[in-house]
């Protein structure tokens, strides 16, 4: 009896600190930007189960302020996006351009690049766009606007920004 109460407890214990140590795995939510560096705002109607995974946030300039950029820095812990360790997501919204940054723990985030594709536009768009670079470092292509795709080994982050 004592044996089996032992084993019980020690699998329950077990469970517990395997699930509690589970990264959050962020690539549910950060998808779109493998198709063409898709919009997404973290500072909008962020799922709770991702909150869970932040473990300080820092806003720089008023959002308050029409037209002034505001930065907002989740920084976070246990985190993954892409399979990859996570270490903060940076929002940057200005007047009329935005970038969604990814920062990494290590550079093995370098072998993503190939799983992000330029963006597709309609046909009402496409005679428009121009892809002006795409090489192993991301894209650049214009439409009327930009949309810019950046792999960064320095800085170990990956920037998806788009603007007028």
């Amino acid at each position: 009896m004592k044996k089996s109460i032992i084993v019980v407890s020690s699998a329950l214990l077990i469970a517990v600190s395997m699930s509690a140590s589970a990264a959050t795995d962020w690539t549910p939510y950060l998808k779109p930007m493998l198709a063409g560096c898709d919009f997404i705002n973290p500072t909008k109607d962020l799922p709770s189960r991702y909150k869970a995974s932040i473990s300080s946030k820092k806003i720089k300039g008023n959002p308050k302020i029409e037209g002034e950029e505001v930065i907002t820095t989740y920084y976070l812990k246990n985190a993954s996006a892409f399979g990859q360790p996570l270490s903060k997501v940076e929002y940057l919204q200005g007047y009329e351009w935005y970038h969604l940054r990814l920062y990494f723990k290590d550079s093995k985030f370098l072998a993503l690049r190939q799983k992000f594709k330029l963006p597709v536009f309609d046909k009402n768009v496409a005679p428009y766009a121009t892809v002006t670079k795409n090489d192993k470092t991301g894209y650049s292509v214009e439409e009327g606007g930009y949309t810019d795709l950046v792999f960064d080994a320095k800085q170990k982050s990956i920037t998806c920004s788009g603007g007028v």
